[in-house]
């Protein structure tokens, strides 16, 4: 069995580990490029690059209330508990099988409660300024594998795409900052629906978000040697389907910055 084949198959057990909670949850992060391609464009061609962390996000409380936290539901089931901080017991990020991160985000001013109530206090919690807005534009998309449904929420690409193209510039890390922007050409690449996800982008631009994403796309997409295109077609690696990689990549760009 290939790896991605074992991380896949990681995926869905997660998500039937969480089915009892996806309604408050939604996927972020690296496994969205996959869901899209497969779920909800039906592209089985595209290959999106996935990383192995599992990332959630979440927000305030509909009205369920849930018998168990997640940390009480996954500490029963085959979950490894690693600790971002040797000298305490508490918060752990939890692991399934001993491979997978499973992370929570959500945004600094979530209530205590809710975090107490839901995830539990017992497991590391990620807050990142402006989150909320991942989760304030979001769909829900069925996927497939184990021989079963799942219903999960995820940004609609035109506000993953939107967000990463704001929040790239903010990564310490140059993988990481590399690794969004590849997000951000993948959704350019495959996206279906180009012309609905820039009308929904100019949307986001009218309402006040991010302000600063057209800056950082132009920092780094203004010419075809420009940094931002060197750092993606690297990221992608040797690509068969297209001659000039890094034209098409710069090009996929410029027409973005019509849109943020």
């Amino acid at each position: 069995m290939s790896e991605i084949v074992k991380i896949e198959t990681i995926f869905f057990k997660v998500l039937e580990d969480l089915k009892d909670y996806l309604a408050d949850l939604t996927l972020v992060g690296g496994w969205l490029p996959y869901v899209y391609a497969k779920f909800l464009w039906n592209n089985l061609s595209a290959q999106p690059v996935t990383t192995a962390d599992i990332d959630f996000g979440f927000g305030e409380q509909k009205a369920k209330v849930y018998p168990r936290t997640i940390f009480q539901m996954l500490s029963n089931l085959d979950y490894k508990e690693r600790h971002p901080r040797m000298d305490r017991m508490y918060p752990v990020v939890l692991y399934k099988e001993g491979k997978v991160p499973i992370d929570f985000i959500t945004f600094p001013d979530i209530k205590d409660r809710t975090v107490e109530k839901f995830i539990g206090n017992e497991i590391s919690i990620n807050k990142i300024e402006k989150f909320d807005f991942l989760l304030n534009y979001k769909q829900s998309i069925e996927v497939k594998g184990n021989k079963k449904i799942y219903k999960i929420y995820c940004p609609k690409p035109s506000a993953f795409l939107y967000h990463k193209a704001a929040t790239f510039i903010d990564r310490d890390d140059e993988q990481k900052k590399a690794k969004d922007l590849h997000y951000a050409y993948f959704i350019l690449r495959y996206a279906p629906d180009l012309g609905i996800i820039y009308k929904e982008m100019s949307e986001y631009k009218k309402k006040g978000y991010f302000r600063n994403a057209s800056k950082n796309i132009n920092e780094y997409f203004q010419r075809k040697s420009s940094h931002g295109c060197l750092m993606v077609e690297k990221e992608n690696g040797l690509d068969r389907y297209v001659d000039d990689l890094r034209q098409d990549i710069f090009e996929r760009f410029k027409k973005l910055r019509e849109f943020i």
